[in-house]
């Protein structure tokens, strides 16, 4: 079986591959001081909710923007699954090509999606990341990575607006509002937060097209790229394992 790793800003995504299947995926919260052995403890959890161990693990593959983290996590690798860590990187995989200025500043996380999401439509593509950044990543109907924009995320502009302004309360959750014009403060403050960020996607995602070769097709990834689907037509699909599954297909064509 396969481990592979999306280690986020905010969260770590971990899925257990059988074959080609996902077979298990758990995310937990970031901690760039973790160390090998509660890593190692972390997953040896996770593997036995699973009915499976260590033994079970051929490899492990890991995107990562956490540099703190590396260390760590090849240090798990050598002491509880015997083998040297797999790490993915933007600018030197060779399942894609990058036209980038300088191709180390893409994360792997972008690539990663980009691979999934091309090799799964092989069509002209926008693809929306929903994590600790909103990226819009834009790949050619030949298979280039062509760049894209950064956002700041939702639950980090979300914060930002908590943590500034006093008076508003902290909202955990966010809903598809009823409408924009408010009653009350929360739901004021879920239609202003969820409706203008949908808006800030479509107007994005408008201008990017444009810039297209080819008119692209628009899916969404991350944790929060339900909720936003359910509020815009631009997203056509969600996909919430693309990160996983490009890892898996670097995996298997050996090409990291």
């Amino acid at each position: 079986m396969l481990l592979t790793m999306d280690v986020g800003n905010t969260n770590i995504k971990i899925g257990l591959w059988r074959d080609n299947e996902l077979a298990s995926n758990w995310r937990v919260h970031t901690r760039p001081d973790l160390s090998g052995d509660e890593i190692g403890l972390m997953v040896d959890g996770f593997l036995k909710i699973s009915h499976r161990g260590f033994a079970d693990i051929e490899d492990l593959v890991v995107a990562s923007v956490v540099p703190p983290m590396r260390p760590a996590l090849e240090r798990f690798c050598a002491r509880y699954l015997h083998k040297r860590a797999i790490f993915v990187e933007g600018h030197s995989q060779k399942m894609i090509h990058v036209d980038y200025a300088n191709p180390r500043e893409v994360g792997a996380d972008r690539v990663v999606v980009a691979i999934a999401a091309w090799s799964r439509f092989q069509e002209s593509l926008v693809i929306i990341d929903f994590g600790t950044a909103t990226t819009f990543d834009c790949v050619s109907a030949e298979g280039v990575y062509l760049g894209g924009a950064i956002a700041p995320g939702f639950r980090l502009s979300a914060e930002t607006l908590f943590t500034k302004a006093s008076l508003l309360p902290k909202m955990e959750s966010f809903y598809k509002p009823v409408r924009a014009i408010c009653k009350d403060t929360l739901n004021g403050l879920n239609a202003g937060l969820v409706l203008g960020y949908t808006a800030l996607v479509e107007g994005l995602t408008q201008r990017i097209a444009l810039e297209m070769p080819l008119k692209p097709k628009v899916v969404a990834t991350g944790g929060l790229a339900a909720l936003f689907a359910s509020q815009t037509e631009i997203i056509e699909e969600v996909l919430p394992d693309l990160a996983m599954e490009g890892l898996k297909i670097v995996y298997d064509q050996k090409k990291w």
